[in-house]
């Protein structure tokens, strides 16, 4: 008798698989959603989205700009609008790098900054001022290469970067393509610099003396102004004229600083050698590239900003 055999089938226990949240990429979510709405993504996203009907409607002006910038707006005249900080710790949350820059070499602790652009175009600014121990005022212009770049109202130099100040009241010989060396050879490296007779002598820019005394053209002094420029100063009379000590070597001399005069004659010149990089350059062309709006053409540009 044959024993009938019949398949008996379990059923499985399956075990409760254990859930796993991605908690760093939840977080990654979340902070970056937090500076798309903290740093005005948002809005900037609702105003090129067009609202039903085809009209569309501008939620972003500049108050709010200024406003989503941590800053507050002021409204001013010629259609002229104003974004002011007060900076009391962190330079970070400022929109602009020329904005960091200019906190971050103020010498209070709580200084003051005001942009100042037109109301319709409030991300290009024709001015900047920073309000520390002193009012600094930066106006942004355009060159003839339609760059922009930053001059400091004070000087009229460009900012950020070396300002060299004039010597003394003088006139340059003017050395152009077709000057007549010949007989003048020394003219291949320095300028000849004229003025008052025993008007003082300054440095260009602040310096440490790389060396001073007497050469074939009377008294002089060599000058270390850092950023890889040096000058000379040659063929000066004493401060003093029975003053016959030289500087001492390593002495810091500022702007202010008396390094000689002119002789005494009616007029007089010195002779100047600026070297950049271990190159002569031309005074005057130091000077134009440092100084691309005198005093008139900025007084022009104040005017037209009306301000």
């Amino acid at each position: 008798m044959s024993e009938g055999f019949s398949e008996h089938r379990c059923k499985k226990k399956y075990k409760s698989k254990r859930q796993n949240y991605p908690v760093v990429r939840i977080l990654l979510v979340c902070v970056s959603l937090f500076l798309f709405i903290k740093f005005g993504f948002a809005e900037k996203l609702v105003n090129l989205l067009p609202l039903p009907g085809g009209d569309e409607v501008v939620v972003d002006d500049w108050k709010s700009k200024c406003k989503s910038m941590r800053g507050t707006a002021f409204e001013l005249n010629g259609g002229l609008g104003q974004c002011s900080w007060v900076v009391a710790d962190s330079v970070f949350f400022l929109p602009n790098d020329f904005l960091r820059y200019v906190a971050s070499n103020a010498k209070t602790s709580r200084p003051k900054l005001h942009w100042i652009a037109p109301q319709d175009d409030f991300g290009s600014p024709v001015l900047v001022q920073c309000e520390d121990s002193l009012v600094y005022t930066y106006l942004r212009v355009m060159s003839q290469d339609s760059l922009y770049y930053w001059v400091s109202l004070d000087n009229g130099c460009r900012f950020p970067g070396i300002c060299p100040q004039q010597p003394l009241d003088w006139s340059a010989v003017s050395i152009t393509g077709d000057f007549d060396f010949e007989g003048k050879e020394s003219m291949l490296t320095m300028d000849a610099l004229l003025g008052i007779g025993e008007a003082p002598i300054h440095p260009i820019l602040p310096g440490y003396v790389l060396s001073s005394g007497k050469d074939s053209l009377g008294n002089y002094v060599e000058l270390d102004h850092g950023n890889n420029i040096t000058s000379r100063m040659s063929g000066m009379y004493p401060v003093n004229r029975a003053d016959t000590t030289s500087f001492i070597v390593g002495e810091f001399l500022d702007m202010n600083s008396t390094v000689g005069r002119l002789a005494p004659r009616d007029s007089a010149k010195f002779f100047l050698t600026v070297r950049q990089n271990g190159f002569f350059v031309r005074w005057a062309d130091l000077y134009a590239q440092t100084h691309p709006l005198d005093s008139a053409e900025i007084a022009k540009f104040v005017e037209q900003i009306k301000l």
